[in-house]
């Protein structure tokens, strides 16, 4: 949408539109959807390794028989010219390829390195030995399997894939290779497995006498299923023609030979038939057949996982303002219904704010904490991510409104956050930065190292001082964070590192109004990380208010600390988006809302997390909390649900209070659960392992992890980069 065009609505279900329901009994329809994902979850992660265990097989299947060979020329040749000669190649020449196939090839299936090329020679291989030598069993479950793995190439763990991205390099015949190996893929896997499905059909009446025996040996393994009652083969027979609950027979037929060869039924049974059996179960029956047909069912009517263009108009439209954890926990359970959703944030990514104190005192890189938002809804077909600045909303037209551009909406909800509070004097603003966008974290990070760079140039003693004093307002857990992250720095970060100051004499004070840090957290816990904090040599001042910043000094009361370094932890405000639907807000500019997260007056538009004024937690204030945001997201998700399929959603948004967490330094950490209250390393640890579950991507949990890893045995931070120059000398 570009310029001043306005996407139709289609209000609610549209005049005369099906029910986006299929579906009519909810619980059905979510044990339905809760199966089919954990079936494919299931098969996306044994996909793989089936695939590394079928070229493990077949490799070591050859490779053995190769270096027999190998350590045996003369033998081998003998065999190539009386045991299976091949009319249309000498002898010679023949143990020598053959050899090559066993060997290169074989080790080449196991590295999964030219895959296509090397089950292609395979195949050619064991066809070869099936027509002109003695037909066997296993040469044809190899055929079929080696046929996969020509048309599929190799799965997630193997070289190929790790270089799959020169496809579309400028590498000699890459491009056209790509493209080749895709059309194999599209077009001729479905007939190979159509033809591998009529293969096992064949198979199975052959085994239990309902077809002719007619060139059994050399092209049906009917041993390897025989013998098998009729009934069972008839029934069998006729799923495996339709495609019909292949996955489940599929399981069956493994079970089954299993059993056999445990119970001493088939005492030589060939691994490679419980392989071919099972690609049933990983591949499926494939786009021939009803289980597909009743999968795109599944995805029209209950896993809604569509392709963005298939989305039908009709579903109603949501749109989420604000990409936090409350707006994506929305997001999260909306995209599993059938309704379209459109998230609008004025960034692209996903941003941690509880490790932003971390980018500040060089614990971590921005990327570490922060997510793309495309990336995590590229498989939902009906969820639209699109950049923008809301800056009002129209509840008459319904329409949202975000620079030039407008779209229209069904539901609304409002999760746009909050930003500091100043408490009436912004004017501190450009000397007391806060900690809300990466942004602010890299500025704050270029005010504290730019501190000890200037103190480590200037030749003014008293400026040293005042340079190496970082003033923290606020005793929050941010607060408290970032004086213990800072007196670490301090301390053990930039060790021996400066020759004219001594980082470790920085003076760092917590300054709080009321009478101890950490208020949400019982006194006992504020003691305790008071004087883990002492430890570390913060100086806590509690009991007293700042009353004037300035850009060399701070005034808490009438005491004047000279300081060129304040940071701002003290209060946030929330964002406009409270007004703009036309609600009361509270002082602190959060939108008043009902016992359902709705705005007073509009049964349609919600707000969460920081921008709602809920009274959720047991007619208490709901804390400016992130599970708190996610629980509100999740809440109206489920409102949204209940709506669509015309049930009474009458419960009101109830917070469940999972825990405070705050940590202080190395291995000092508090934490408030009610019925259990920790505090130092235990504390500590059980605070990393909450806030790495709680990041989005696994490539950030191990980037974090990694870090805190290197961080805690050598005391060292290898991310202090001055990337901001910070305020002006």
């Amino acid at each position: 949408m570009a310029g001043s065009d306005t996407e139709q609505s289609n209000t609610g279900r549209g005049a005369g539109a099906p029910s986006p329901f299929a579906v009519s009994a909810p619980w059905l329809h979510v044990s339905l959807r809760i199966w089919l994902k954990v079936y494919g979850v299931a098969l996306a992660a044994i996909r793989p390794l089936f695939d590394v265990l079928m070229r493990l097989l077949i490799g070591l299947y050859l490779l053995r028989s190769g270096l027999v060979k190998l350590a045996d020329w003369d033998n081998a040749v003998a065999l190539a010219s009386f045991e299976y000669p091949v009319p249309w190649i000498s002898p010679a020449n023949a143990a020598a390829l053959g050899i090559a196939i066993e060997t290169v090839g074989a080790v080449l299936l196991i590295l999964g390195l030219g895959t296509r090329f090397a089950a292609l020679a395979v195949f050619g291989l064991i066809l070869t030995a099936q027509l002109y030598y003695i037909p066997v069993d296993i040469n044809l479950f190899i055929l079929a399997l080696t046929g996969w793995l020509v048309l599929y190439g190799a799965d997630a763990i193997s070289l190929d894939r790790m270089l799959s991205g020169l496809g579309g390099s400028a590498l000699p015949l890459a491009l056209p290779a790509s493209r080749a190996f895709g059309w194999m893929r599209d077009r001729l896997a479905p007939i190979w497995s159509l033809a591998a499905r009529i293969w096992l059909a064949a198979t199975l009446a052959v085994s239990a006498d309902l077809a002719p025996h007619w060139a059994n040996a050399l092209i049906f393994p009917s041993g390897t299923f025989a013998p098998l009652p009729v009934m069972l083969a008839i029934v069998a027979i006729f799923l495996v023609l339709l495609g019909a609950a292949l996955p489940l027979l599929s399981a069956i037929l493994v079970l089954s030979l299993a059993g056999a060869q445990i119970l001493g039924f088939h005492p030589d049974l060939s691994a490679f038939a419980m392989l071919f059996a099972a690609m049933f179960l990983i591949r499926g029956s494939g786009p021939l057949g009803i289980d597909r047909a009743c999968m795109r069912w599944a995805e029209n009517h209950i896993l809604f996982d569509r392709h963005p263009d298939d989305v039908p108009r009709h579903w109603p439209h949501v749109v989420v303002v604000g990409g936090g954890f409350g707006g994506l926990a929305c997001v999260g359970d909306l995209r599993k219904l059938p309704v379209r959703v459109t998230l609008i944030d004025q960034r692209n990514y996903h941003l941690f704010q509880p490790l932003l104190y971390q980018i500040a005192t060089a614990g971590l890189s921005p990327a570490d904490v922060a997510i793309p938002i495309r990336s995590l809804y590229r498989g939902d077909g009906n969820v639209r991510v699109m950049l923008g600045r809301v800056d009002g909303v129209d509840c008459d037209s319904r329409t949202v409104r975000f620079g030039d551009n407008s779209i229209d909406y069904d539901y609304l909800v409002l999760a746009t956050g909050a930003t500091h509070s100043y408490f009436g004097r912004d004017e501190w603003a450009p000397h007391a930065p806060g900690l809300k966008r990466i942004e602010d974290a890299v500025a704050v990070r270029a005010e504290v190292l730019g501190a000890f760079e200037k103190a480590e140039a200037s030749a003014d003693p008293d400026r040293v001082k005042r340079l190496l004093t970082f003033v923290i307002v606020g005793a929050g857990p941010t607060g408290v964070e970032l004086a213990g992250a800072i007196a670490e720095l301090a301390r053990d970060g930039l060790k021996q590192e400066f020759r004219a100051i001594d980082p470790a004499s920085a003076r760092i004070l917590l300054v709080q109004s009321a009478d101890r840090i950490l208020p949400q957290f019982p006194e006992a816990l504020s003691a305790r990380a008071t004087r883990s904090l002492e430890s570390l040599g913060v100086e806590v001042i509690t009991g007293a208010r700042v009353t004037e910043i300035g850009a060399t000094e701070v005034k808490i009361g009438e005491r004047v600390i000279e300081t060129e370094t304040v940071l701002w932890a003290a209060g946030v405000v929330a964002s406009d988006a409270g007004r703009w639907a036309g609600g009361d807000t509270d002082r602190a500019g959060r939108a008043i809302v009902d016992e359902h997260l709705r705005i007073a007056g509009q049964s349609n538009v919600f707000a969460i997390g920081d921008t709602a004024a809920s009274k959720g937690w047991n007619g208490e204030a709901v804390p400016g909390l992130a599970p708190a945001a996610k629980q509100a997201g999740k809440y109206v998700a489920g409102l949204i649900r209940a709506e669509l399929q015309e049930r009474d959603q009458s419960a009101p948004f109830a917070y469940r209070h999972q825990g405070s967490l705050a940590t202080i330094g190395r291995k000092s950490a508090v934490a408030d659960f009610g019925w259990m209250k920790l505090s130092g390393a235990a504390a500590w640890w059980l605070w990393g392992i909450v806030h790495v579950g709680f990041l989005l991507g696994m490539r950030n949990r191990a980037a974090v992890v990694l870090n805190w890893v290197w961080n805690y045995f050598t005391l060292r931070s290898g991310i202090r980069l001055i990337t901001d120059q910070g305020r002006s000398d």
